[in-house]
């Protein structure tokens, strides 16, 4: 019995020392980490709803944007800080696609713990001004005529797995080109330097409404999807290629219940104010508030779907 008890002491000391810190929290900034460059989807989501959120908590919330290794740095920063509610992922699918696709140092299914989830994105496949081909009938019978020509950056992500998909599914020998974000594939989409790019459409909007940009065609499920309403659909003429993401929130895996539920209050509150709601949907986002739990749920269907399509397609990382 002695030898139990002494075996018990460390998690009650542990657990009493937990519970003023979450009683207490917050008390200071809170680092909310965007695994991709200023300027991007993430970026702005990011912001948006960080506002409100140190608003609401009454400690700022500062964006921290690490980049790189396709949102690996990022994910691993915060996989491996201190549980105690000041260090916050803003997470995409990129962590439930790169277990697959690449050998990372932690387990974002292990030490990774959902909290909400933001928003619901779909993607645009955008061309440079200088790019012939409207239509993605015209993009894929340009490819087959000069293989490895046509280019389509890649940060990773769920826009690398579009080119990807475009070259699997297409059957056309397609130029990917490595990007660490992106906000900088956009800057050499508009510059001319690479021929097509997927992008989350809050981020392509304001490209294409300046001619910066051209819209080829949508990644949604149907037609009329805001901001790209008339649109045509990429699974029209690539049945396949449909990419849909979202935007969450995630915690290192050991943090306190009692922060994850005080987190997942206040965001409940900031994805129903209807300046956030309004920004969001200016910007061609749709939020789409889940709970710790139900995003739980979402997390594992998307990682065991984007395990079956990296593998099926046999997707390498760019």
């Amino acid at each position: 019995m002695a030898g139990l008890l002494t075996g018990m002491a460390p998690f009650s000391a542990v657990a009493a020392a937990a519970a003023p810190a979450a009683d207490s929290w917050p008390n200071q900034a809170i680092r909310l980490v965007v695994p991709f460059p200023a300027g991007g989807g993430s970026d702005m989501t990011a912001r948006v709803v960080g506002q409100k959120l140190g608003e609401r908590l009454g400690q700022a919330v500062i964006v921290d944007n690490r980049p790189g290794a396709a949102s690996n740095i990022g994910m691993e920063y915060v996989a491996r800080a201190p549980a105690d509610g000041y260090t916050v992922l803003f997470a995409v699918p990129t962590a439930a696609q790169n277990p697959f696709l690449y050998d990372l140092k932690f387990d974002p299914r292990k030490d990774l713990l959902p909290v909400a989830r933001l928003t619901e994105v779909s993607f645009v496949l955008l061309a440079t001004p200088k790019f012939a081909p409207t239509t993605l009938a015209e993009l894929l019978d340009q490819a087959r005529r000069n293989p490895g020509k046509v280019t389509c950056g890649s940060a990773g992500a769920t826009p690398g797995i579009g080119c990807e998909l475009l070259r699997h599914l297409g059957k056309v020998e397609i130029n990917i080109i490595p990007y660490r974000g992106n906000a900088p594939a956009m800057t050499d989409l508009i510059g001319g330097q690479i021929d097509l790019l997927f992008d989350v459409v809050n981020a392509a909007l304001p490209q294409v409404k300046t001619g910066r940009a051209r819209a080829i065609a949508s990644t949604a499920a149907k037609r009329g999807q805001p901001p790209f309403p008339n649109l045509a659909l990429t699974k029209e003429t690539l049945p396949g290629l449909e990419l849909a993401a979202w935007q969450g929130l995630m915690l290192p895996a050991k943090t306190p219940p009692a922060i994850l539920q005080r987190l997942d209050r206040e965001i409940a509150a900031v994805m129903a104010d209807p300046e956030v709601i309004q920004k969001l949907r200016d910007g061609g986002i749709e939020p789409a508030y889940a709970p710790a739990a139900e995003f739980g749920k979402i997390f594992l269907i998307d990682t065991e779907r984007y395990g079956k399509i990296i593998k099926d397609a046999n997707i390498k990382p760019s």
